[in-house]
Order: C-alpha cells, then sequence, then structure tokens
C-alpha cells in the first residue's frame, strides 16, 4: 500500500511541476495549449509503445484487436478529456484546479454505487481535506476569485468527470495489457486526433533553449513518469484512494512555482497545504 501511495504522489508531484513548465511556456513563450498537448502525447504515445514492444516484448496491437472500443473510450473521455479540458479551463479562469478535484467525488460515489457500501468515515473526511486544501491554494482563500463564466463551469466539470473516469475505466484492462501498452495507445489516439485542429510541424510561439527544456519535461516528466506512476499505483491502491492522493498535485505546484518563480506564499496557502499533506497522511495509515 506505501509503494503505491508513493506512486501516487510521484505521479502528482510530475504533472504538479509540469502546470509550472506550462504555465512558463505560455508566459513567456507564447506557446499554443492544443500544440503543446498534440505534441507531447503523440511523442509520449510513441516512446510508450516502443517501450512495451521491444523492452517489455509486448504485442501492442493486440488490445487494438481485442478491446477497440475500450481504448478509443480511455483516450478520448479519460486521456484527452481530462489533460485539454484542465488547460483550456485554466485559460478561461484561475478556478481549474478546483472544479478538476472535483473528481475523487464523483469516483467515491461510483465506486460506492458499484460495491452498494456507503464510503468509509476516513475517506469522507480525505475528500474534504483535499478540496478544502486545493480550494484554498487555488483561490487564496478568496470566494472573489471563483467568479467563473458558465463556458469554464461547463468544461471544468467536463474535465473532472474525464479525470475520474481516467481513474476507473483502466482497471480491467490492466489486467490484461502492460500500463505502457494502454498509456501508450492511449496516448498516441487522443494526440492525434488534435491533428484536425492544429499542424503539428508548425509550433505557435518562440522558442529558445529553455523553452525546449521546459517542452522535455513536460513530456518525459508530467507525461511520461506522470502516467506511468499512477496507473502503477492505480492498480495497488485502487481509484478512490488513488484520486484522493492525487490531489497533492497543486501542493507539488505551489512549492515548484515557489522554488523555481520567486512566488511568495499567502497564510491560506500555507493551511491548503497542511490539509492536503493530512489527507494523504490519514489515507495512508493502516485500517485496523
Amino acid at each position: 500500500m506505501l509503494k503505491g501511495i508513493f506512486l501516487i504522489i510521484g505521479a502528482a508531484t510530475c504533472w504538479g511541476m509540469g502546470g509550472v513548465a506550462g504555465q512558463y511556456l505560455y508566459q513567456y513563450h507564447q506557446a499554443d495549449m492544443i500544440w503543446l498537448c498534440m505534441a507531447r502525447q503523440i511523442l509520449a504515445g510513441c516512446m510508450f509503445l516502443l517501450f512495451a514492444a521491444f523492452v517489455q516484448k509486448q504485442d501492442i496491437f493486440a488490445i487494438l484487436k481485442a478491446d477497440t472500443w475500450n481504448i478509443i473510450e480511455f483516450s478520448f473521455l479519460g486521456i484527452l478529456g481530462a489533460q485539454l479540458g484542465f488547460y483550456y479551463t485554466i485559460g478561461l479562469c484561475n478556478a481549474a484546479t478546483v472544479l478538476q478535484y472535483m473528481a475523487p467525488i464523483y469516483v467515491m460515489l461510483w465506486m460506492s454505487y458499484k460495491s452498494r457500501k456507503i464510503p468509509d468515515g476516513r475517506e469522507l473526511i480525505g475528500i474534504v481535506g483535499a478540496l478544502v486544501g486545493v480550494f484554498l491554494i487555488a483561490t487564496h482563500g478568496s470566494l472573489d476569485s471563483l467568479a467563473i463564466s458558465p463556458i469554464a463551469l461547463t468544461i471544468g466539470v467536463l474535465s473532472a468527470l474525464s479525470y475520474a473516469y481516467y481513474s476507473i475505466k483502466p482497471g480491467q484492462m490492466l489486467k490484461k495489457y502492460t500500463a505502457a501498452t494502454l498509456i501508450g495507445w492511449g496516448q498516441l489516439i487522443s494526440g492525434v486526433a488534435l491533428i484536425i485542429w492544429r499542424n503539428p510541424f508548425t509550433p505557435a510561439g518562440h522558442w529558445d533553449m529553455s523553452g525546449y527544456l521546459a517542452f522535455a519535461y513536460l513530456l518525459l516528466g508530467a507525461t511520461i513518469a506522470s502516467y506511468a506512476f499512477y496507473l502503477a499505483g492505480l492498480k495497488i491502491v485502487g481509484p478512490t484512494k488513488a484520486s484522493l492522493i492525487s490531489c497533492a498535485e497543486p501542493l507539488a505546484s505551489i512549492i515548484s512555482v515557489v522554488l523555481l518563480l520567486n512566488t511568495e506564499l499567502a497564510g491560506a496557502d500555507y493551511i491548503g497545504m497542511a490539509c492536503i499533506i493530512f489527507t494523504v497522511l490519514l489515507l495512508s495509515l493502516p485500517k485496523k
């Protein structure tokens, strides 16, 4: 269980630092959000599939024959919906993080429905702690900053549903295929679909060495490492705990912003960080 928890924390950390890299590319290099998602998903998908085929010796095309619709659903409703929805909502308002991290509630409701059991007290307390922490970090405790447009609210909620779906859907497929095969096709299919909107060979913005390094991290850290860690941890701790522990992502993000972009923290940020740490520790304790 501890191994699974550390894997999910590792995934959240990689993804959180990826948010900083993405913010840097948007702010200083005028990079295009859709192009970034498309390029990193296509490249990451190819790398995962090459690893599965040549290192793990997997038949990477078996999943396309036996689980065609499952992998298509996972690609579009899970990976593409969560990633593109999240970054698009960030461009519309700063409440995107709060909206996406409603996902643990959806996961818990679905798992309770499937098992016909009410979540235990620890998980309910964990949801409250995670949401309070994310809210404080994303808004600095000010309700005024939650003023969002209807389109931002709609896309943000749909992104959270995609994130929940991403936590639930892979369960059965991971029993038949390696995580590298599953993520590889999911990333590649969803990335290729975005070619309809952007030419992959003409990136927007201006690029220099620092821009290429930030993109390299988005590919290797925030995409390959985060997805590999998350699915490996998901296999151990299950979807409910995985979605709750992944709320450590804004904690990693804010620490990265402080260390790399010299951002000062407000009192609400410290309280929010404490809430998220409390949630992770609470879920890490073994049940009697």
